[in-house]
């Protein structure tokens, strides 16, 4: 068999690997050169089933947040981990973008110069529009961790954040004292973050007795002003619970220190806040954090309570879940 891969690599002036390559269908070889060796073969009367039709190695790029955000980071290392097995075949690139710049997200689903694409952003105007264009050319796109349903994306790859929302609110009824809620994002225009508010207003209703929403604040790390609507939301009465939808441990410490609310909440929460943060795979900026660095209190039970959901999508209308997250 060996000899008649080396009459075969003569024939096509190619080398032994190359012949193995295109036989063996693991890519990486030119078109051309792929029917010179398969013309070879079958002019060599080639005593095995060849390819009816060579395919190139596929190129899929992978649209990623901000490199310092630990879901990124996390997100980034199991990709090139996955996909060890398959990289003779398909080659993953993985580009990071500020995806709190909905322009610079879309700017780069344009350019991408892959066979398909993968992208994690806001469901906003721009991204859509953006992934509309590529898609009619032909390039399948795929949304993780947080959706854009209103995009004629393939599929949409990540848990059901409407019903993480849910469980949460299902630990705060049971842990937190009597008194008000405040629930935390960092944008509603994240579907996560705004199906996971959604879903704690929804759960709250039906199985708290006790506690009531009493705020929603959405917390941006670029607008200095956002801790101040924190300081208010958790002055105005007696906060008993915080759900943290999507901010990161990090922008939520500063923003309890700066106005005297307590430790940063990755060291130690207030005693009298029962956090029930279930986001270990939603939208926020510590999402994907090793156990190790969470918290430790009842937010932890959450985390556990997730499931992986890899299925298309029916879709919605745009902005549903953002308007019912904000109308509550």
């Amino acid at each position: 068999m060996k000899r008649k891969l080396i009459d075969v690599a003569r024939r096509a002036g190619v080398g032994h690997a190359t012949v193995d390559r295109v036989l063996n269908e693991r890519g990486g070889v030119r078109p051309e050169t792929a029917k010179r060796v398969l013309d070879a073969a079958r002019d060599l009367g080639f005593d095995r089933k060849l390819p009816t039709l060579y395919r190139q190695g596929l190129r899929f790029e992978v649209l990623l947040g901000r490199r310092q955000m630990p879901l990124c980071a996390r997100l980034s290392d199991a990709i090139v981990r996955f996909g060890r097995p398959f990289k003779d075949i398909v080659a993953i690139e993985r580009t990071f973008v500020d995806e709190t710049r909905p322009e610079l997200v879309a700017e780069a689903i344009l350019k991408s110069r892959g066979n398909a694409l993968v992208v994690y952003g806001q469901d906003h105007e721009l991204i859509i529009d953006a992934i509309a264009e590529v898609t009619s050319a032909g390039k399948p796109v795929v949304t993780i961790v947080s959706d854009v349903p209103s995009a004629p994306r393939l599929s949409y790859v990540g848990i059901d954040h409407y019903k993480a929302g849910r469980c949460a609110a299902f630990f705060l009824a049971k842990m937190a004292g009597e008194g008000s809620i405040v629930l935390l994002c960092s944008s509603l225009y994240y579907r996560a973050e705004a199906e996971r508010i959604s879903g704690c207003r929804d759960g709250m209703a039906d199985h708290a007795d006790r506690q009531s929403v009493s705020a929603l604040v959405e917390l941006d790390e670029n607008d200095p002003f956002a801790g101040e609507e924190l300081s208010k939301a958790l002055e105005a009465g007696k906060v008993t619970g915080i759900y943290n939808a999507g901010v990161s441990h990090a922008v939520l410490g500063r923003a309890l220190a700066a106005h005297s609310l307590g430790p940063p909440p990755c060291s130690r929460r207030p005693r009298h806040l029962a956090g029930c943060g279930a986001h270990a795979a939603g939208g926020g900026n510590d999402v994907g954090d090793r156990p190790e660095s969470r918290p430790a209190g009842p937010q932890s039970l959450a985390y556990p309570c997730i499931a992986l959901r890899i299925a298309g999508r029916r879709r919605r209308e745009p902005g549903r879940a953002l308007h019912r997250a904000r109308q509550g």
